[in-house]
């Protein structure tokens, strides 16, 4: 029965994500993860994600993890579920924690000391877990010690994160009016406006249409 109920949750979890393409708008996943919660356009606070299984399903079907990783890792959460309790408070901790950095960021000005605190205790995690070894492309980074990890997903998110402040890329991160969701802005002429044409932008474009109308 628990089995059944968990299929269940599952397929309502993949629906969501489904009927709102905007929660994987962000171009990148440390953006698409912050985006999992965000304030709707009535102001109520929406969260994507319940549990710990919520969250690795949602990385599962958002392309951060493997399905074979992903089977791996439920099973490990199952296993031990104080640790997939405890590890899904810190990804809470996390989001909030990387949200307020790329938003301060964005409007340009300096990152609260708490939240630089956190993320380089976030970094202290992940550094042990990458190292530099000779491949096909000369010398790659590469990730060790992962195996039955239920945080590997977390420390993919955070390094993806730092490699957008590293590289700078953070002066490409944007907010969209319509639906508050951040995003990389990745047009030639860096002028995108909304997070997705196809949702915000049509709406956008319908109030628009209908004010003139109106008028």
């Amino acid at each position: 029965m628990k089995r059944i109920a968990q299929q269940s949750r599952s397929n309502m979890l993949t629906a969501r994500i489904r009927a709102d393409e905007r929660l994987t708008d962000g171009g990148n996943h440390a953006l698409n993860f912050i985006n999992t919660q965000r304030r709707n356009r009535k102001g109520s606070l929406y969260d994507l994600l319940d549990n710990f299984g919520d969250f690795l399903y949602w990385c599962q079907q958002t392309g951060l993890i493997t399905w074979e990783r992903y089977m791996e890792l439920e099973l490990e959460s199952r296993c031990h579920e104080e640790e997939a309790r405890m590890a899904f408070g810190t990804l809470r901790t996390a989001r909030t924690t990387l949200d307020e950095i790329f938003v301060s960021l964005m409007k340009r000005e300096e990152v609260y000391p708490l939240w630089l605190e956190r993320l380089n205790d976030y970094v202290d995690r992940v550094r042990p877990h990458l190292h530099y070894d000779n491949g096909v492309n000369g010398l790659q980074q590469y990730w060790r010690d992962i195996d039955e990890q239920i945080s590997f997903p977390f420390w993919l998110i955070i390094n993806e994160a730092c490699s957008l402040i590293n590289s700078g890329r953070w002066r490409q991160v944007k907010q969209c009016p319509v639906c508050k969701q951040l995003f990389l802005d990745t047009s030639r002429a860096g002028n995108r406006t909304w997070c997705s044409p196809q949702t915000c932008g049509s709406i956008k474009k319908s109030q628009r249409y209908y004010k003139l109308k109106v008028a």
